[in-house]
């Protein structure tokens, strides 16, 4: 775009939105209580009619106590509430999820891989995500507007972000430090500061790409039940009592169980859970790096997980 384009960022109070935000310097779109200049979606018609790009992050991760319906809601839903408010010509970014494309098989996931979410373990979460999608590459034919899908993998920041490492260190910190098996399960996490980049560079590259882009973002390694273990234990500075966890296991036991609206009850979204501690599925994010011409190294473990880990564990 030659000119510094007027970026819209929907569901700016939650943690991804609020990232993108800030790294777009986009007008936050609120769900909650709107503060200091942001906009509650209830008023943003205006904001959204006049956007260059409409940055769109609405919607829960997975929660316990949620229901494939509750999922729906608050993707496709609160989504088709606004679409219709989007500008002929505007450029919508969709924060999708790499869990759209379910589990490998012996293959890494990419950009063109074809989505099959009900094999991914939260399934109701992931087909949920992909529905909103469909509805989106409709929508941006009808009303003319450019889309592009950002498919992250698990998300991880800065300490306190519930993401599977913070979780797993705030556990070793009060003295439990889980052993995952099988151990060598891999994770494909992506940091932040990734998706931030992807989100600035596709705005600036807008020009050049397809009008309608699916992009898998994932950090540049997979780590490994085994190398977590140890990475958390290389940092702790009290004793830990090791608590085996058969993933596996856990998983099939806990995902026969029935739902539950109340969080505390709700054992078989736990089982989902432990289905992601064993799940050894690899993203490759490398037609996004070549695509808009990213430097995978400097999204080595070394700039990313391990000051995460430094920074969890000094806070």
């Amino acid at each position: 775009m030659s000119t510094k384009p007027l970026v819209a960022v929907v569901g700016a109070d939650g943690f991804v939105g609020g990232g993108l935000a800030e790294a777009l310097g986009g007008q936050k779109i609120v769900y909650g209580p709107a503060r200091n200049g942001d906009v509650h979606i209830s008023q943003a018609e205006g904001l959204l009619k006049k956007a260059d790009v409409v940055v769109n992050t609405s919607g829960f991760r997975v929660r316990r106590g949620l229901t494939y319906a509750d999922y729906q809601r608050c993707h496709q839903g609160a989504t088709a509430a606004f679409v219709p408010w989007v500008r002929k010509g505007a450029l919508f970014i969709h924060m999708s999820s790499a869990h759209v494309l379910g589990k490998s098989r012996d293959q890494t996931l990419g950009n063109n891989t074809p989505p099959n979410p009900t094999t991914y373990p939260s399934a109701a979460y992931a087909l949920a995500k992909y529905e909103a999608d469909q509805y989106l590459e409709k929508a941006a034919v009808e009303g003319d507007f450019r889309v592009v899908f950002l498919r992250p993998t698990i998300l991880y920041a800065r300490p306190g972000d519930t993401s599977l490492v913070d979780n797993l260190v705030k556990l070793a910190k009060r003295g439990i430090l889980l052993r995952l098996y099988p151990r060598g399960a891999r994770h494909h996490l992506c940091h932040l500061s990734l998706l931030m980049e992807v989100a600035r560079r596709v705005v600036e590259q807008s020009h050049k790409l397809a009008r309608l882009n699916r992009l898998v973002v994932a950090d540049p390694y997979t780590v490994t039940s085994q190398e977590l273990e140890e990475l958390i234990r290389g940092h702790l500075t009290q004793k830990a009592r090791t608590v085996p966890v058969p993933s596996t296991l856990m998983s099939t036991l806990l995902r026969r169980s029935f739902p539950s609206s109340n969080p505390k009850l709700d054992f078989r979204t736990w089982g989902d859970i432990f289905g992601v501690f064993h799940l050894d599925t690899v993203y490759d994010p490398s037609e996004t790096f070549g695509l808009l011409g990213i430097d995978p190294s400097q999204y080595a473990m070394e700039r990313t997980l391990l000051p995460f880990m430094q920074q969890s564990f000094q806070s």
